[in-house]
């Protein structure tokens, strides 16, 4: 995968970057109050659906990637902040991947046994590999491959991290400066668009959760029939 070139506001401040995380927190009220919402369907007498699983498990997830996101930025340790987008980015394709089975209670089966959903195939006989599912998506939400494969580059050692402790110190005597230990080698505007990229991944996310509940009531209205 070839890392795709960003285009960063350097207009920005901290202030900015403060806007930002308050939106991300809000998030995580409203992946918890969508929780609920599908937990209430169907009232007492409703059903507990595989995907009542298989949905709360993703948010869960979320929210703790969002919070340990805020951690690792509030002690401006970003190297280790930013893998957490690609983190979340897979929550939105293993969810994207339910909703693409002809049977999302065999999906969950299949889950639940350790099987790779890379392995699984959609109702159309295609594998859900996180290529197809990240290209697929994009579709739905432009711009999400790319956010797919420049994160990737954080996950692995790759030539993200190769310069970000090194300086020219003297051009013209050709000498460079090295760091090592806890830094950060980060200017605002990229601080800035990491947790923007959080903020969107996760509100990616809350969209497609939201799906699973129109679908619930789908299912409890046939059910009650």
């Amino acid at each position: 995968m070839t890392n795709q070139k960003v285009n960063r506001n350097k207009n920005v401040t901290e202030e900015d970057l403060n806007k930002v995380f308050t939106n991300l927190t809000t998030l995580e009220t409203l992946f918890i109050k969508e929780a609920k919402l599908f937990f209430q369907i169907g009232g007492q007498n409703g059903h507990l659906h595989t995907m009542d699983l298989f949905t709360s498990a993703i948010i869960n997830r979320s929210i703790s990637l969002m919070r340990g996101f805020r951690t690792l930025a509030n002690e401006n340790n970003y190297i280790s902040a930013v893998p957490l987008i690609r983190i979340q980015l897979d929550n939105c394709l293993r969810f994207y991947a339910s909703t693409l089975v002809s049977d999302y209670n065999k999906f969950f089966i299949e889950y639940l046994k350790g099987v790779h959903i890379r392995n699984l195939k959609d109702a159309a006989g295609e594998k859900l590999t996180d290529t197809y599912l990240s290209k697929k998506l994009d579709k739905v939400f432009p711009g999400l491959h790319n956010l797919y494969v420049n994160t990737s580059g954080h996950v692995h050692l790759s030539n993200e991290h190769s310069f970000m402790q090194t300086e020219i110190v003297a051009d013209k005597e050709r000498t460079i400066g090295t760091r090592i230990g806890f830094y950060d080698f980060f200017e605002i505007d990229e601080k800035v668009d990491f947790t923007y990229n959080m903020f969107k991944a996760s509100e990616i996310l809350l969209e497609l959760t939201r799906s699973w509940k129109f679908q619930k009531m789908k299912v409890e209205n046939k059910l009650k029939q």
